[in-house]
C-alpha cells in the first residue's frame, strides 16, 4: 500500500517533481490507520509538502473506486489548489465553489470544492479529503454537511491543531466518524524520517495593521467622495494612507494642498497624536520577532518619512543599534552603513528603495515589508534580501503588513505568486487573506446597517427623483436628467463584491416604482387635453413623454436605486418582492435577456394602463449588471414588483385627484 510508480511517473510529468521519501512514508502512516479510524488527522509543518500527499491519497483512494470530495476553505484557495495541483493531476477532476453543483452531477472522481457549497450540494461522495482541516472543528458548516454526506473516511491536513480546537467537536460528528486519529509531524520527525528533507527557504507571515477610529473615518471619506478635488491626487492619497500610514499621508497632503479642498475629516487626522497603523503593526511585529534572536532584520518601507518614523519606535523599544537608509544619504554613507551591517555593529536596517538594488546589504534573517511593491520587479529586489544563497541553516522569515478592508490585501496576490516561485511557502498567507480586501469594509457596513441597505444610505448622499428623469438627448438614446457621474472608488468595490458572489442587489421598489409611474403619467400626458391634464402634466413630464422607449441601463446611475443585502438574506428578502396590484385598465408584459459575457441581465417591460378613456403602453428596458443567471427568477420578481408598484402609484394621481 504505497505510492504507485505509475502515480510517481504522473507526477513528474504533470507537476515536475516526484514525492520525497518522508512524504512516502506519511502516506503509508495513513493508509495502516485507516485499518482502525475513518477519521484521521495529519499535522506537517508549513512548507513540507502536504498537498503532495493528499494528491497520492486521492489517487489511491480513486484505484479503489472510490469518490472523492476535496475540501478548501475558502474559494480563493479552492481555484489555487485546483488549478495548480488537482487538474493539472487528474483527468476527472471539477471545482465547485460559487454554488454550483455541476461537476457533483456529472460524476467527477474528484471535486475539489468548499464548504458550503458541498453541503448544499449533498453529494454523493466516498472519502473526502480536508485541507486546512482545523477549521472545521467548531465549525457547523463542516462538521453538519460532512455528518449529511455520510462518506466512508475524512482525512484531515493541518499545520498545526491546537488541542483548544481538538476537542471542540461536534458530539454528533464523533458518533459517526469516531475520536481522530491525529498523525502529527514536526521539522525534527520529519528530518528523521527523511535526511534528506530541508527546510522551506522561508515561511512568510502577515500581520494586519488595522486602521483606527480617525484613520477609518478619514479613508471613509477619500472612498466614498467626500473630499472635493483633483481625481488622480485624491487616489494617490487614498494608497499613501492606506499603504504608508498617517506621517506619510499628512506629508503628501501639505504638498498638495492646492488639489484638494480644505477638510475637517483629514486635517482632524493630521492633529491626531499618536502612531499611524503602519508603525503600530511595526511595533506588534518586533514584539513577537526578537531582534536579538534574528538580527539582521531588514524593514522596507516606500516612503523616506515612514523610515524615519519607524527609526524613533526601535529606539523607544530599546532597539539602538539601527540604521536607516533613504536617498537623503550619499554613496558614502550608505556604504558606511552596508559595512557596518557586515560587521555585525547593526542590528536593524531600515530602507526605502535605495535598498532594492545596488547596494550589497546583508543576508537578512528576517524581512519585514510594510507595503507590497506592485511592481514584480522590485518585489525580487526585496525578496533576493531575505533568499539569497548562503550557507546559512534554519528557517528565514518573510513578514509583509497589510491593511485589512483596503485594496493592499486585493493586490497581494502577484505578489504571492512572486513569493511560490521563489520557494517561499505563502499556504499561511492565502489563508489569512480571505475575506480581508476591500469588498470586506463593504460587507462589514452592510452589516452594521442591518444587513439590507441602499447604496445611497452607504454613501450618505441623497437624490431627488426630479433629478434622474429621462429625456431624449441629441443622440436618440434616452440619458438622466441633470445626471453627472462621480467618479466614487467605493462603488467600484461595491460592483467586487457583488461579482465575486459576497453581495446580492435589487432596484429599490419605492424608488424605481415612481419612476415608471412618472413614465407612465408622461405618456398620459401626451394624449390628454383640457381639464383631463389639470394638476398632472407640467414640462418636465411632457418632455418626459416625448420620447419612444426609456432605457434605464445606465450603470453608474442606476446605483441610485440599488439596494445591497449577502445572500444568506436572499429568502427574507424575495418575501418582501411579492407585490400584486390588480386593476382591469393595468398590463405587464416582460422579457429577459441573459447576457453572460458582460454578467447582465435586461428586462423588456412593456406597461399597459388605462384610465379616462386613455391607454398608454409604455417599453422600459431595465438592466442589472454584475449578476449571474442563476439569479434571473429573483430580479424578475424585483421587477414585476416594481410594475406593480408603478400601477398603484399612477392610478393614485387619478383618485388623490380627481379629473373631470
Amino acid at each position: 500500500m504505497s505510492i504507485s510508480e505509475t502515480f510517481v511517473e504522473k507526477l513528474r510529468d504533470s507537476l515536475g517533481f516526484a514525492p520525497y521519501p518522508y512524504q512516502e512514508k506519511v502516506m503509508q502512516d495513513v493508509l495502516d490507520n485507516l485499518r482502525k479510524s475513518r477519521f484521521i488527522v495529519v499535522s506537517m509543518p508549513t512548507g513540507s509538502g502536504k498537498t503532495l500527499v493528499e494528491l497520492a491519497l486521492a489517487d489511491y483512494l480513486r484505484g479503489k473506486g472510490m469518490k472523492v470530495l476535496v475540501l478548501e476553505p475558502t474559494r480563493l484557495l479552492c481555484d489555487q489548489m485546483y488549478h495548480n495541483f488537482w487538474a493539472k493531476v487528474f483527468n476527472d477532476v471539477g471545482e465547485e465553489y460559487e454554488g454550483n453543483c455541476t461537476s457533483f452531477e456529472e460524476g467527477k472522481g474528484v471535486v475539489v470544492s468548499t464548504p458550503f457549497t458541498s453541503s448544499k450540494c449533498m453529494p454523493k461522495v466516498d472519502a473526502v479529503i480536508v485541507d486546512e482541516v482545523h477549521h472545521a472543528f467548531g465549525d457547523p458548516r463542516y462538521m453538519s454537511g460532512l455528518i449529511s454526506m455520510k462518506p466512508r473516511i475524512v482525512i484531515g491536513f493541518t499545520a498545526l491543531l491546537p488541542s483548544s480546537k481538538r476537542y471542540n467537536m461536534d458530539s454528533r460528528f464523533v458518533e459517526a466518524f469516531g475520536v481522530p486519529s491525529l498523525l502529527a509531524y514536526d521539522f525534527k520527525k520529519l528530518s528523521e524520517i527523511d535526511p534528506s528533507f530541508t527546510l522551506p527557504k522561508a515561511i512568510a507571515d502577515v500581520f494586519d495593521a488595522e486602521m483606527d477610529g480617525v484613520e477609518n473615518v478619514a479613508y471613509d471619506a477619500l472612498l466614498k467622495g467626500k473630499i472635493p478635488g483633483d481625481e488622480r491626487t485624491l487616489s494617490f492619497l487614498r494608497f499613501t494612507l492606506y499603504s504608508h500610514g498617517k506621517t506619510a499621508f499628512c506629508e503628501s497632503l501639505e504638498n498638495v494642498r492646492d488639489k484638494v479642498s480644505d477638510n475637517v475629516t483629514l486635517r482632524t487626522l493630521c492633529s491626531s497624536e499618536g502612531m499611524g497603523h503602519k508603525a503600530r503593526s511595526l511595533k506588534e511585529i518586533l514584539e513577537a520577532y526578537d531582534v536579538e534572536e534574528h538580527r539582521p532584520v531588514l524593514i522596507f518601507t516606500a516612503r523616506r518619512s515612514t523610515a524615519h518614523e519607524f527609526e524613533v519606535i526601535l529606539h523607544n523599544m530599546g532597539v539602538n543599534r539601527v540604521k536607516t537608509l533613504t536617498g537623503e544619504l550619499n554613496k558614502e554613507e550608505r556604504l558606511q552603513i552596508v559595512n557596518e551591517a557586515k560587521s555585525g555593529n547593526v542590528d536593524v536596517i531600515i530602507s526605502t528603495h535605495v535598498g532594492e538594488e545596488g547596494i550589497d546589504i546583508p543576508e537578512a534573517r528576517l524581512l519585514i515589508m510594510t507595503d507590497v511593491p506592485k511592481s514584480p520587479l522590485r518585489f525580487y529586489q526585496r525578496l533576493g534580501r531575505l533568499i539569497r544563497k548562503s550557507e546559512s541553516k534554519g528557517v528565514k522569515y518573510l513578514v509583509v503588513t497589510l491593511t485589512p478592508k483596503t485594496p493592499e490585501y486585493d493586490d497581494l496576490d502577484e505578489a504571492l505568486r512572486s513569493l511560490h516561485r521563489e520557494g517561499v511557502d505563502v499556504s499561511y498567507i492565502v489563508e489569512r487573506k480571505s475575506g480581508k480586501g476591500s469588498t470586506s469594509r463593504i460587507l462589514d457596513q452592510v452589516k452594521e446597517k442591518g444587513g439590507e441597505v441602499t447604496l445611497m444610505k452607504l454613501l450618505e448622499m441623497e437624490y431627488d427623483l426630479k433629478d434622474y428623469m429621462m429625456v431624449r438627448g441629441k443622440s436618440s438614446v434616452t440619458q438622466f436628467l441633470n445626471a453627472k457621474e462621480q467618479d466614487i472608488p467605493y462603488s467600484d468595490f461595491v460592483d467586487r463584491a457583488i461579482m465575486d458572489g459576497d453581495l446580492m442587489y435589487y432596484y429599490d421598489v419605492e424608488g424605481m416604482g415612481n419612476l415608471f409611474a412618472k413614465i407612465l403619467l408622461s405618456k398620459y400626458c401626451q394624449l390628454c387635453y383640457g381639464s383631463q391634464c389639470q394638476g398632472l402634466c407640467d414640462l418636465d413630464i411632457m418632455e418626459l413623454g416625448r420620447s419612444k422607449q426609456y432605457k434605464l441601463t445606465r450603470k453608474d446611475l442606476l446605483r441610485y436605486f440599488m439596494v445591497l443585502f449577502p445572500p444568506d438574506k436572499l429568502t427574507d428578502v424575495e418575501k418582501g418582492m411579492e407585490i400584486t396590484f390588480e386593476n382591469p385598465g393595468f398590463g405587464i408584459s416582460l422579457q429577459s435577456n441573459v447576457n453572460e459575457k458582460n454578467s447582465s441581465i435586461s428586462f423588456n417591460v412593456q406597461l399597459n394602463a388605462s384610465i379616462n378613456g386613455i391607454t398608454v403602453y409604455p417599453k422600459i428596458t431595465l438592466a442589472y449588471y454584475g449578476v449571474k443567471k442563476e439569479v434571473k427568477d429573483f430580479l424578475k420578481k424585483n421587477v414585476l414588483a416594481i410594475c406593480n408598484t408603478a400601477g398603484k402609484i399612477y392610478f393614485s394621481y387619478f383618485t388623490s385627484r380627481p379629473v373631470p
